[in-house]
């Protein structure tokens, strides 16, 4: 069992380390992106997965999205969108924030996550009709094999991101 779980865990590894790269490049993008003024009305993206019995790992994400929609020093909408995608923080949601869930995806990233999974989602997003002003991507930050953090990325929207020259 252990040769099993290193062996998934080092492939998970390796799948992250060739990810980060898109993720730096990326990240440029949204950093030289200006906010003249803070977006009311945000749009999170909660990343979990579908399956998994450790419950902190989910529950972060979860309480992240909580703690951010009823932050006071950056006030959203109370009414602000949320999808997710796995099934483990939409339940944790769907008990606390159910009037907030638009869209819910699962069986996403079963394998190592792809740019065709990222477009799929992206697209749905895009057709639901969801207005925002910016999006907040909440997903669990990896520290260690047994360590995550919940971290959010602001994105400005569509519009905002056209504009910069």
């Amino acid at each position: 069992m252990k040769m099993i779980a290193s062996t998934k865990l080092a492939k998970a590894q390796r799948a992250m380390i060739t990810g980060k790269e898109y993720g730096i490049a990326n990240s440029e993008i949204f950093d030289h992106t200006p906010s003249e003024t803070p977006a009311k009305r945000k749009l999170f993206i909660v990343v979990s997965s579908d399956k998994g019995l450790c419950g902190g790992i989910h529950s972060s994400v979860s309480k992240a999205t909580r703690r951010a929609l009823a932050d006071t020093e950056k006030p959203v909408d109370a009414d602000s969108p949320i999808m997710v995608i796995g099934d483990k923080s939409k339940g944790q949601l769907a008990r606390v924030l159910s009037k907030n869930l638009t869209l819910t995806f699962n069986q996403i990233g079963r394998d190592i996550p792809s740019f065709a999974d990222a477009a799929g989602v992206a697209d749905l997003i895009v057709k639901s009709g969801v207005e925002y002003d910016s999006l907040a991507i909440v997903y669990n930050r990896f520290v260690s094999a047994i360590s995550y953090e919940a971290g959010i990325v602001e994105v400005a929207n569509e519009n905002t991101v056209q504009g910069v020259p």
